[in-house]
This record gives structure tokens, sequence and C-alpha cells, in this order.
């Protein structure tokens, strides 16, 4: 899937700036995780050292860090990332609508001008939403980021509440992203090929009322919309019961870890542990790699969510058919 992807974003013309978007973003979670570490941290050396005067001038310092955090991550989004959005929407739908006018008659007349609505508009949503909608692909991969990074000094400052966190993830996540939700896809396909029959059912009722009246065909039209959309809907509730079963194991997976640290907590510390802002500072580190990890899990899900869609409208941008074309602007 990945790999369809990185060439649909060539073929448009976005992939570096694609790319440069995730790069320049990936370390923003990250960086605010050192900050309320070390913020912390502060704060409670000194008052432990009774320097009070030292308050206001370390709160001005990490204000004014923070400030100029988020107005990094705003300039890269107001920039770079709302351009790539931009492009990507108008150019996904402008190649999906090429594709089709300059598809064979024998492949329009493989699917109902429904199915063609449906792909044109909901799918080319969908497909977006897995790159860049909330909670992504692209928030996937700055959590990871921020995951790796922050394991990386939790280890430093506190190997053993490192591994018991992975104990206690792993399972969970695996549960959660791989086992739970692995047909979410499938049901979402299925309700996408009954909303293409519901749009063909349905759009008579609109166009041709009178038709269906003189005709006496008024029973049989309704009838169809409600089997086709009570058929969507049975698809759709499947897989939001999936979600929320992976929804229930990531807050088992949190709530789990935090009991384990009240178990074991002081076992866990052990000498290593000189003060309690050294005892703050890792438990930051441990929650930027929890947060990582409960991202990660519903990008995952929210992804499985669009997949369904996604792999539709890549079925069209990939069409052989097609003539080609600049899509620069």
């Amino acid at each position: 899937m990945f790999k369809r992807l990185y060439h649909l974003l060539r073929d448009l013309g976005v992939h570096r700036l694609f790319i440069g978007s995730l790069l320049l973003r990936a370390p923003f979670d990250f960086l605010s995780t050192v900050l309320a570490a070390n913020l912390i941290s502060r704060f409670i050396r000194v008052m432990e050292l009774g320097q009070e005067s030292a308050l206001l001038p370390t709160f001005a310092l990490f204000l004014g860090l923070t400030f100029l955090l988020f107005l990094y991550n705003m300039t890269i989004w107001a920039t770079i990332s709302l351009k790539l959005n931009i492009l990507l929407q108008k150019r996904i739908r402008k190649k999906m609508l090429h594709n089709i006018l300059g598809a064979e008659y024998e492949d329009v007349q493989c699917y109902s001008s429904g199915e063609w609505i449906n792909r044109l508009n909901y799918d080319a949503d969908r497909l977006y939403f897995y790159m860049l909608g909330p909670v992504n692909f692209m928030h996937m991969f700055i959590a990871m980021v921020n995951i790796i990074l922050s394991s990386i000094i939790l280890a430093f400052l506190n190997l053993p509440l490192l591994i018991v966190s992975i104990i206690i993830t792993v399972p969970f996540t695996f549960l959660s992203c791989i086992v739970v939700v692995r047909k979410v896809p499938v049901f979402k396909k299925r309700a996408q090929e009954k909303f293409g029959e519901y749009t063909n059912w349905a759009e008579p009722v609109i166009r041709a009322k009178d038709a269906i009246s003189v005709f006496g065909g008024e029973e049989l039209v309704l009838k169809k919309v409600e089997e086709t959309s009570l058929a969507m809907l049975s698809q759709n509730m499947k897989a939001h019961r999936a979600t929320a079963r992976a929804g229930l194991l990531n807050t088992l997976c949190g709530a789990s870890v935090y009991v384990i640290l009240l178990v074991l907590g002081g076992a866990m510390m052990g000498e290593a542990v000189e003060s309690l802002a050294a005892l703050l500072k890792i438990t930051q580190y441990r929650g930027g790699v929890m947060r990582g990890v409960m991202i990660v899990n519903s990008a995952v899900n929210n992804m499985k969510q669009n997949r369904a869609g996604a792999e539709r409208a890549l079925d069209v941008l990939e069409s052989s058919h097609s003539q080609s074309t600049s899509l620069s602007i």
C-alpha cells in the first residue's frame, strides 16, 4: 500500500513536498515531550533548593521555548503542509476525473453510474484522509519518531521502566492494530459497494419521480433503497464495533501500565532516581512513549477505516487506459 501511495505522490508531483513536510513536522512531539520533562524537573529542583526567585525566570524561559516550538510547527503547517493539502486534494480529483474520461467504454461499463460517483467523491476523500487526515499516516510517523527518541532517553534514565512498559504495551498494540481491526477494510469495502447500489436506486427517486409514479414503481424503488441502505449500515456497524473494541484495548493498555507502576514502582525506580525531580522527568518521558503508542494505535485504526476507499480510488488513479497529462499548476 505504501509503495502505491509513493508512486501516486510522485505521479502527482507532490512527493518532495510530502516528504519535506513529513520530516519537518516529525520532531514536534518529541521536542514537546523534552520541554515538558525538563520544565517539571527544573521547577522541582528550584523548589527543593529554595530558589523561589528563579521560578519566574524558569517559567519565562520554558514559555518562550514552547512558543518558539509551536511557532515553528504553525509555520510549517501554514506554508508547506497547507500547500501540500490543497495540491493533493486538487490533483487527486483532477487525475481521477481525467482517468475516468479517458477510459475505454468497456471499462466504464464495468461499474454503474452510482459506483463512479462514489469513487470520484467519497473514495477520493478516503485516499486523502488516509495520508493527511487527522490522526492518520503523517501523525503516525510523527508519533513513531517520538516513541523511538523518547524510548532511547528513557532507556538511559530507567531501563526497567521501559522494559515493563514494552512488555505490557506490545500485546495490547498487536491485538488492537492487527487482530481486532483486520477486517475493518473488508467491512468498509462492502459498505462502499452497497453505497454505489444505494446511489443507483436513490437517484431515480429524485430525477424520475413522475415516471416511477406513472408505472407504479414507487414500492419497488423504495424497497431497493431500504435494502441497500440497511446493508450499508450493517457493514458500517461491523466496522464501528471493531474500532470500538480496539479503543477498549487501547484504554486497557494505558490503565494497565499505570497499575503496574503503582504495584512495582518502587522496585523499578531503584536507586537510579536521586530525587523527585528525576522521578517526574522519567515519568514524563514514559508518558511521551505511551502517548505516541496511543496515537499510533488511533492512526492505524483510522487508516484501516479509510483503506478500502483509498484502494478503490487508487484503482482508478492507476488505470492504464488514461492518457498522459501534466498536472502541474
